[in-house]
């Protein structure tokens, strides 16, 4: 089945671009709430440390997702509709 998106047609097993998103800071315990996205982009630290973030995941509600030594710089294509908290610099959410 092709998809029909943003003026072109996919085939299923293609991957579409993103479209859309915001940017947001995760200090601590800041729980930020959206619609189910498609990825996540985590910018890298000022330093060369990695961080973690926990979120809850698109088909798990409720329930927080935690997960530590990310890289930044990095796109992780996972549907969450939260930022629970994290010590990240910085996070892209994309639709």
């Amino acid at each position: 089945m092709d998809v029909r998106a943003f003026g072109s047609v996919y085939g299923q097993t293609a991957s579409l671009p993103y479209s859309s998103g915001f940017g947001a800071v995760i200090s601590g315990n800041g729980r930020i709430n959206f619609p189910a996205c498609r990825a996540i982009f985590i910018q890298s630290r000022s330093n060369a440390g990695k961080g973690y973030l926990a979120v809850e995941l698109t088909d798990a509600p409720g329930q927080v997702a935690v997960a530590g030594n990310l890289a930044g710089d990095v796109l992780y294509p996972l549907s969450c509709t939260a930022l629970i908290s994290g010590d990240v610099e910085g996070v892209f959410v994309l639709y």
